[in-house]
């Protein structure tokens, strides 16, 4: 099994990748000021609404409807009237003109987007539907930059990198200073192992030295490559502007906060996360929740209302605080919704599967559904092995783990796999074998001072053995299950009421 920390915690703010349709749901596309107060009417206003009631038609209605959202004019009954005309004639309104009535109508209703549909990571079939309806939007819009970023997206969730690559490309050379765009680019290279070039974009732009989202992608892919943030100054000068809303800072300021956090300013970190905390984005909140043993209090209000939308979060806490292992798989679950093309929720929802419930054909399905986006991923392949060799399923083990080339792996990573390929012998009755490769995966470990692993592995080496021998005295066990609770290892202790259960069927 991968004895990854399923949460990491050397976490920042990195840029989250949506759709489109979900990053306005979300409100990232949002403007960063408050609210402005409904601008005077003008006479071009005015004539307007004449025009509309003169010929009360689609065209006049849309024509009025995208001038009252302009000049903030939600409390006209004339554009709330051109609005209703639209949608009860939407049969032959083009689409355009039904999102602007309903944008309008959003607004005087004081009603938030709807949640736009999400496609789960096993139905592949949709996606490649998605990438077909795109594909046909693309090429009757061939410069729109929004159209070709969310084909990429679904390219990059069926891991067919060069043609998402080729999208973003023409995305970002249609748009260079769009912020979804550029964080959506940014978080793709970073996908694709090429987080430098991603950090390019950001620094190249004119909008990323004011853009407090951009400044904070600035700011966290920075300190993730190592290197030396250049926006940290503008980003504490934009956190103390009053017209800026707190919900366009929270990453920011978690950005920040981590930075401080990271070089022992706890205080200053805990005052960076409460302000983020005012109104925080799900990425700021799932920061918060890796960070929850040192923000302490701060992040006790987090409630189920803030959780809503950040199922990366919820995971998390439903995991370490309420030691909810199932609540916290099905929240991976919808993580990974949200986030395909990304292996952190599937290795967090396989290890949760696996390791605390015991489940490992749902450990497998998530692994499975993982590669398919990131073939490469050598702890998913791990992951896979593992669960695969836990079922019995020992040829399909021995072929997940033929992908993986060991001398490419740092000195960690090799520990884990040895331990996970002492799993496949143990289990196909080479004994001897097995133990040798359990006791070079410990001392791997220990070369590179990793307690937490090397208990793993010795908790795992004891279930084979009891597994081998159900007559063994279990106080070994209980020595390791006490060392592990030391070390903040959660849900292995139903690992052993899963044991004492399997012991009695042999």
């Amino acid at each position: 099994m991968s004895f990854e920390h399923p949460f990491s915690e050397s976490r920042q703010v990195i840029p989250r990748w949506h759709t489109y349709p979900v990053a306005r749901w979300l409100g990232l596309a949002k403007a960063t000021v408050e609210s402005v107060p409904p601008y005077a009417p003008t006479q071009d206003f005015t004539e307007k609404i004449q025009a509309w009631k003169n010929q009360p038609n689609s065209l006049y209605a849309s024509d009025l409807v995208g001038s009252a959202l302009v000049l903030n004019q939600v409390a006209s009954g004339d554009a709330t009237d051109a609005a209703h005309f639209i949608l009860e004639h939407d049969r032959t309104s083009p689409s355009t003109r039904v999102e602007l009535a309903n944008a309008y109508l959003r607004q005087v209703n004081h009603k938030g987007l709807p949640l736009p549909n999400i496609i789960l990571p096993e139905q592949t079939a949709k996606f490649h539907e998605a990438i077909s309806s795109l594909k046909g939007r693309v090429r009757a819009y061939p410069r729109n930059p929004i159209l070709w970023m969310d084909l990429a997206f679904y390219y990059s969730a069926i891991g067919q990198k060069l043609s998402a690559e080729k999208a973003v490309n023409v995305a970002i050379s249609l748009n260079k200073e769009n912020r979804y765009l550029l964080r959506s680019g940014s978080r793709f290279f970073m996908h694709m192992g090429l987080a430098e070039r991603g950090l390019e974009l950001i620094r190249r732009s004119e909008s990323g030295r004011d853009d407090p989202w951009l400044v904070a992608a600035e700011i966290a892919i920075s300190n993730t490559l190592g290197f030396s943030p250049k926006q940290i100054n503008k980003g504490r000068e934009l956190l103390t502007s009053s017209r800026i809303d707190k919900f366009h800072l929270s990453e920011l300021a978690s950005a920040l906060g981590t930075l401080e956090l990271a070089n022992g300013a706890i205080k200053k970190g805990k005052r960076l996360f409460t302000l983020a905390l005012e109104d925080p984005t799900e990425n700021s909140l799932a920061q918060a929740a890796h960070l929850a043993d040192v923000l302490g209090e701060t992040v006790s209000h987090i409630g189920a209302k803030h959780l809503a939308n950040s199922f990366e979060a919820e995971t998390c806490l439903k995991f370490y605080q309420d030691e909810d292992f199932r609540g916290a798989l099905e929240a991976a679950q919808k993580w990974f919704a949200y986030q395909p093309f990304s292996s952190r929720p599937a290795l967090s929802g396989s290890y949760i599967a696996a390791v605390t419930l015991d489940n490992h054909e749902e450990a497998v399905r998530i692994t499975k559904m993982g590669l398919l986006s990131s073939p490469n991923d050598v702890m998913l392949r791990n992951n896979l092995a593992f669960s695969l060799a836990s079922l019995g399923r020992l040829t399909e083990a021995r072929e997940a783990l033929s992908h993986i080339k060991e001398s490419d792996l740092k000195k960690r990573e090799l520990a884990v796999i040895t331990a996970t390929k002492a799993l496949v012998d143990f289990r196909s009755g080479n004994l001897v074998t097995a133990r040798k490769l359990y006791a070079d995966s410990i001392a791997g470990f220990k070369q590179v001072s990793d307690a937490r692993s090397e208990i793993m592995a010795r908790f795992f080496w004891t279930r084979e053995e009891r597994r081998a021998n159900p007559h063994l005295p279990d106080h070994l066990l209980q020595e390791i299950l006490k060392t592990a609770a030391k070390l903040g290892i959660k849900g292995l202790y139903l690992q052993q009421e899963v044991n004492k259960e399997n012991e009695r069927l042999f």
